[in-house]
């Protein structure tokens, strides 16, 4: 029997929607914080050699108990940007961490949805959500790389338009049943999309602006990915609550929805080194007392999870991941959820 053409409505959905969701859960509760890591550990300088061994520092961040490892999409190399994120595409890569890994959720940070097609994004979402056993957290991006676009056949400047269009159209996909869809970015009838995802719905988090504004974003991202402003001084995360604040008085009903952050760090082996920016702030230096009380600040201000870089540090990853599991971890511990769910495939 042919189900119902889906609503047009594609407003985000708040915490009891995700309730039996193992990813989302790992990763938030509200008024705490936990702790993820962006990959790559070490950043690509044209030597592939350096991501050797990555996916069993993964398989530790699983056994250490970190709530996520987050992926970039970046699928061509800008010179003018210099920086070649994770280097393997996003969905290929966690299919193969999930075959590594059992708790930790698996997150894109984020999918540029506004250069692909919403039936091969949500193809490949739902894929890896199912191979994971439902660990999958969709970061989601209208991108931010001029190059990219026109390699695509795509004009830049509609990025923010396709952005709003394709995340509509693969929230749709996902409803059960045969379904009619009439979107700009296509359409069909009595067809149905599979697979679907473990939960009813795969968590969809709004990064940056993606062109939108603060309303739409309140209204139609299950949580938000920002910048968070300074590091080094109290006044950075004093404006990122104010941001936080402002976005969710305009989440409808008051709803929870979680929000992230993330920083690029240099973790030094001296505990009480101060938090010092480099390379323009892009990347902060510190100890870990700096650290967790920046990761005190955020959690103060409203923030639910905080995505750690550390490809930037001096010392070894294996070495930096160890000191965060052991000294900083415990305080920001990750979330017990439902586990899971058996992924023999």
């Amino acid at each position: 029997m042919k189900a119902s053409r889906p609503s047009e409505h594609t407003g985000g959905s708040s915490y009891a929607a995700f309730f039996g969701h193992p990813g989302y859960r790992r990763m938030f509760s509200p008024d705490r914080l936990t702790l993820g890591i962006f990959l790559p550990l070490r950043s690509y300088r044209g030597d592939m050699s350096v991501l050797r061994g990555q996916s069993d520092l993964v398989a530790e961040i699983d056994s250490y108990g970190f709530a996520a490892v987050w992926v970039r999409d970046v699928p061509l190399l800008d010179p003018s940007f210099g920086d070649a994120g994770q280097v393997f595409d996003p969905f290929t890569y966690l299919a193969y961490l999930a075959a590594r890994t059992r708790k930790v959720a698996l997150a894109t940070g984020s999918a540029v949805i506004s250069l692909r097609h919403s039936i091969d994004l949500a193809k490949a979402a739902t894929t890896i959500d199912q191979l994971s056993g439902g660990r999958l957290v969709m970061g989601v991006a209208s991108g931010d790389r001029p190059i990219e676009f026109p390699a695509y056949g795509l004009e830049h400047s509609a990025r923010a338009e396709r952005f709003s269009l394709a995340l509509s159209y693969i929230r749709q996909l996902m409803h059960a049943g045969h379904l009619d869809i009439d979107s700009p970015l296509g359409r069909f009838e009595g067809a149905e999309f599979l697979p679907k995802p473990v939960s009813a719905s795969i968590p969809m988090m709004v990064t940056g602006s993606s062109g939108q504004s603060l309303e739409w974003i309140a209204e139609h991202a299950d949580g938000w990915l920002t910048y968070p402003n300074a590091t080094h001084t109290p006044r950075g995360p004093q404006h990122l609550a104010e941001k936080i604040r402002a976005w969710r008085e305009l989440v409808p009903g008051g709803a929870f929805r979680p929000h992230m952050t993330n920083e690029w760090i240099d973790l030094v082996d001296d505990p009480g080194y101060p938090r010092t920016p480099l390379h323009g702030g892009y990347v902060l230096r510190t100890g870990r007392k700096g650290l967790m009380a920046l990761l005190e600040a955020w959690q103060a201000a409203g923030v639910n999870h905080a995505a750690l870089g550390i490809q930037f540090s001096q010392r070894p990853p294996a070495e930096v991941l160890e000191e965060l599991a052991r000294e900083v971890l415990p305080h920001f511990p990750s979330h017990e959820g439902p586990s899971a769910a058996s992924a023999v495939w």
